[in-house]
């Protein structure tokens, strides 16, 4: 099974346990004769809490099954979120061993020790699903246009078709076949089958990925495939719907960096006297701003549109700077000529004050490695270069 009907299993294994547990705590409101270990509840919500509980073991083993074997072909280092996840899930299947035997052969222990690990089950479901379901539901909420036939699922569609050509697949791909609704489908379809045996759908919508960056990703992963092979036309399926989704995956990255914008930095507390020195680039040459217009429409709306440097537009030099070397921490891949331009471009055009700076005068932070060093005040000597010097 893909990842969307493993959460809808997820999500009713939640339910499931909620029910039970809330109908426990009914069952054992009821007088329980100690003696002869039989409660005086009605028979009929006591079959329906074993059968719910048949119905919780059973969809437990069915992902487990799933889940297990994923474990030998991760090809990452599993993250904390997803060590949580596979912590959760072993105590749950610890858990409903343990309640089985004291329920069928140890039934001297079920007064005591039945309702606590009954509510320690539904704890440890609440946090597996809590830990899993969110990201399959980010994904299915980023995919309601890109696949189906609405005037913005045409419009990314349309999107798709003009940004995949650069994106470096063969000459020959069936681009009207790839940049439809349809083949969106099939895309979305192959990362929530495929994609996901090695990796969790966490890894993979982390943050916007330029389409050339999305089909060297995507052709990368597919040769550690190790159960499912992922076919080339497959790849480029994947690739298509990546992009179509990419301008979602940025609204999340510029969403999580203005939350973290209210936090200051410890390294600015503790060394505000930081400045980078940028070595020199080439000589000064006429800056075409037409030219660095075409390159900053048709670089940087691989992630996102133009709208989203309008509404916060870069309001100098440095700031253009800034802009573009978040983009850079954020996966674009591009030239330092080429980012320069876009530089030159924001700063020109929405700069408060204009710079005559050229292309390829200073490089932007972040694209290549910079010398740090600190200003430091010069020492006290007590007046004996004074003294010297008399």
């Amino acid at each position: 099974m893909g990842t969307l009907e493993n959460t809808t299993l997820g999500v009713a294994f939640w339910a499931i346990g909620l029910a039970n547990t809330l109908l426990m705590f009914t069952l054992w409101g009821y007088p329980f004769d100690h003696e002869r270990r039989i409660s005086s509840a009605p028979r009929s919500l006591v079959l329906l809490h074993r059968a719910l509980g048949y119905v919780f073991v059973a969809i437990y083993v069915v992902l487990m099954v799933q889940m297990v074997p994923r474990l030998w072909a991760y090809q990452v280092e599993l993250p904390a979120r997803t060590v949580a996840h596979l912590v959760m899930g072993i105590a749950i299947g610890a858990v409903l061993l343990v309640k089985i035997l004291i329920v069928r052969i140890f039934r001297h222990l079920e007064s005591t020790t039945a309702p606590l690990l009954g509510i320690g089950l539904f704890v440890c479901t609440t946090i597996l699903i809590g830990l899993s379901a969110p990201v399959a539901i980010r994904e299915a909420y980023m995919s309601r246009y890109a696949t189906r036939e609405t005037p913005l699922g045409v419009r990314g569609v349309d999107r798709v078709k003009a940004l995949l050509p650069g994106a470096g697949l063969p000459a020959d791909f069936p681009i009207q076949q790839i940049a439809s609704v349809s083949g969106l489908a099939q895309g979305r379809n192959v990362l929530l089958r495929k994609c996901v045996q090695c990796h969790d759908l966490r890894t993979i919508l982390a943050k916007p990925r330029t389409p050339e960056t999305w089909a060297q990703t995507v052709k990368r992963m597919a040769e550690r495939a190790v159960f499912e092979p992922i076919s080339e036309k497959e790849q480029w399926y994947a690739t298509a719907y990546l992009v179509a989704i990419s301008p979602d995956l940025q609204k999340s990255v510029l969403l999580k960096r203005q939350q973290e914008r209210t936090q200051v930095p410890a390294e600015a507390i503790r060394r505000p006297g930081i400045q980078t020195r940028v070595p020199s680039g080439e000589p000064r040459e006429p800056f075409d701003l037409a030219k660095a217009k075409a390159v900053f429409e048709s670089t940087c709306t691989g992630c996102h549109s133009l709208s989203s440097v309008e509404q916060a537009p870069p309001a100098s030099d440095a700031a253009a700077r800034e802009l573009v070397a978040r983009m850079v921490d954020n996966g674009l891949n591009a030239e330092r000529a080429t980012l320069e331009q876009i530089v030159g471009y924001l700063a020109r055009t929405y700069g408060t004050t204009r710079t005559d700076r050229a292309p390829g005068q200073a490089a932007v932070i972040g694209v290549e490695s910079a010398e740090v060093k600190t200003k430091e005040p010069p020492r006290d000597d007590g007046g004996r270069r004074r003294r010297r010097g008399n």
